[in-house]
């Protein structure tokens, strides 16, 4: 092979490995975000099932709550306090039976709780 060729081959590898390793450009780095965007601002108030869960029981078209039964408290409650009231009189009326004195004390605890169950809201 002569010089000439040589030479050649020689510039054509090299000029080979040159032009791809200037043909890959990198981009510049990008700079961090300095802060993150403030959290977008609710459109619209709270909705009233939130503030008044009473909405959701409240079944549609009717306006004010049904009249009958106490408004704090579900049917379930209602019952057990029937019951606890069942069972205070019941109490009392077998102290009275087996001849307890209203000043005895198991006499005066009944008697409290019934006047408490009487005085508390419905």
């Amino acid at each position: 092979m002569t010089p000439m060729k040589r030479l050649a081959i020689a510039l054509m590898i090299g000029l080979g490995m040159a032009l791809p390793a200037a043909a890959q450009v990198t981009p510049a780095p990008l700079a961090p975000p300095l802060a993150s965007p403030p959290p977008q601002a609710p459109s619209s108030t709270l909705s009233p099932v939130l503030t008044n869960p009473r909405v959701v029981q409240t079944p549609y078209g009717r306006t004010t709550a049904p009249s009958t039964g106490s408004q704090g408290m579900s049917p379930l409650d209602q019952q057990k306090l029937q019951s606890y009231r069942s069972d205070l009189t019941s109490q009392q009326r077998a102290l009275e039976n087996q001849g307890v004195s209203v000043n005895a004390e198991s006499y005066r605890n009944v008697q409290q709780q019934l006047n408490q169950l009487n005085n508390s809201p419905r």
